[in-house]
């Protein structure tokens, strides 16, 4: 039985598919091509669109069956990236038969579209000093591993991945993103010096330069305070520089997993590359 939030498929009959225009046939091809994508997630309803895709082809309008021969290759529903592979460029090449809300949206983790390298031009190592909140930690690693991160530094009461909190909002990225832990910030800073890294504190102090006019000319640390208590004063005089985030309303500064996200395409040379 396929499952309520997957989209519909269409099934056609031979005398109704083969009564329809090359055009036509093209197009309903396409649709099903769509519909492909957007249930990639779902095995088995996937192994029946694929089987509708297969019997579609062999009805094809002898003109069509060229055009749309490497649809013969298509893999088992548990190659799904193989799958969006071979299909993306049909859907690429018929625009016209979309609507407008079909805009090719990127859902699948795993499929690299942004055109940048796979590595930071200067990769970050971060230093969590006594954050919280296993939520916000996960958020963290999530951005660190799409920034591809040198390294995250979890330090004092920081929660680790062993949190189930944690886990939930780092979305499997924990064991992509390289992380140690320390018991208190102070052995990070060293071990970060120790290998010439300059190290940064992100904070709302008076005297902090806007995150925007510091120039990123190799990799840093960066170090993300607790969130209701920020970073503690023994710990900002070790940094070689503090820097905020300028806001514009009431608040005077953004949560700090949201903080980290605008500071980390920055400081790893990604918002300029």
């Amino acid at each position: 039985m396929v499952s309520n939030n997957m989209i519909k498929l269409h099934h056609y009959s031979e005398e109704k598919f083969t009564g329809f225009t090359p055009e036509k046939q093209s197009k309903a091809m396409v649709e099903l091509l769509i519909t492909l994508e957007k249930n990639i997630t779902d095995a088995e309803y996937v192994n029946l669109l694929i089987e509708e895709i297969l019997t579609c082809l062999d009805w094809l309008h002898p003109n069509l069956q060229i055009e749309f021969l490497e649809l013969y290759n298509l893999p088992e529903s548990d190659n799904p990236h193989d799958i969006l592979r071979l299909i993306r460029p049909y859907i690429n090449n018929h625009k016209p038969y979309q609507t407008e809300q079909e805009i090719d949206v990127l859902r699948f983790d795993g499929v690299s579209n942004t055109g940048l390298e796979q590595k930071a031009p200067y990769p970050l190592t971060v230093i969590l000093d006594n954050l919280r909140s296993a939520y916000n930690v996960g958020s963290i690693f999530r951005t660190a591993e799409c920034v591809q991160a040198r390294e995250l530094m979890l330090c004092g009461i920081t929660p680790t991945p062993e949190n189930p909190r944690l886990l939930k909002t780092a979305m499997q990225t924990i064991d992509r993103t390289n992380w140690q832990y320390f018991s208190n910030s102070e052995a990070a800073i060293a071990l970060l010096k120790s290998r010439g890294i300059p190290v940064i504190a992100l904070e709302t102090t008076s005297d902090a330069v806007s995150l925007f006019d510091y120039e990123v000319t190799q990799p840093i640390g960066l170090i993300l305070g607790n969130e209701a208590l920020g970073i503690e004063a023994k710990i900002l005089k070790q940094a070689d520089i503090v820097l905020s985030i300028p806001v514009l309303g009431w608040k005077n500064s953004l949560n700090v997993c949201n903080a980290f996200a605008v500071a980390a395409y920055h400081l790893s040379g990604l918002s300029t590359k």
